[in-house]
């Protein structure tokens, strides 16, 4: 399932046809992607997997609404945004605060080069530094960062997931991104 190169929309259409298996692919491909949205709001990984869980559920009762001229990610994500919104309605709390665990960073991490371990665990560490500033952004900055630079999603898609004006979102991920270079740059002077 790993190297299925059909696209989403033809994997879509398979499944509504009738082969309900072929979701996994759908789930496979963006897990990851869920997962390091959703940390970056709830940090919580056991309230992120809840919220993944379901959001895929629904994803997969409601696919036939999905409108194959735009991408899967973007609707996949829009879809675990209002769940994740849902559930903190119900719950009258604000996200939880703590600390991100370690293993929902490496789980994340993508696959590095192994034949360099030094090297190998210089870019873990680096990725583990980046993730942690990113976190520590306000939520209103972090999360079209992470949108943008973590998923690779273009401004359009962050504006229309997120229910932001582009100019918004332009302008929030330049903010991001000034704030982690002045973080940077405060770290090499010491």
């Amino acid at each position: 399932m790993g190297n299925d190169q059909r696209s989403d929309a033809e994997v879509v259409s398979a499944v509504l046809e009738g082969d309900t298996d072929q979701f996994g692919i759908m789930v496979e491909r963006y897990e990851r992607l869920m997962y390091s949205y959703l940390l970056s709001q709830v940090r919580s990984l056991p309230e992120a997997e809840d919220i993944v869980q379901e959001a895929f559920i629904k994803a997969f009762r409601h696919l036939s609404s999905f409108d194959a001229s735009r991408r899967f990610s973007a609707w996949l994500l829009k879809i675990a945004r209002n769940v994740m919104i849902d559930r903190f309605r119900k719950q009258r709390n604000d996200p939880p605060i703590a600390t991100v665990p370690e293993e929902c960073i490496a789980r994340m991490n993508s696959p590095l080069p192994r034949n360099d371990p030094a090297s190998h665990a210089e870019m873990h560490e680096e990725f583990r530094r980046t993730f942690r500033d990113i976190l520590d952004l306000p939520e209103d900055l972090r999360t079209p960062l992470i949108m943008r630079i973590l998923q690779d999603l273009p401004y359009e898609e962050i504006a229309d997931v997120l229910d932001l004006p582009l100019q918004t979102v332009k302008n929030r991920i330049f903010k991001a991104r000034q704030a982690l270079r002045g973080k940077r740059d405060a770290e090499h002077v010491m």
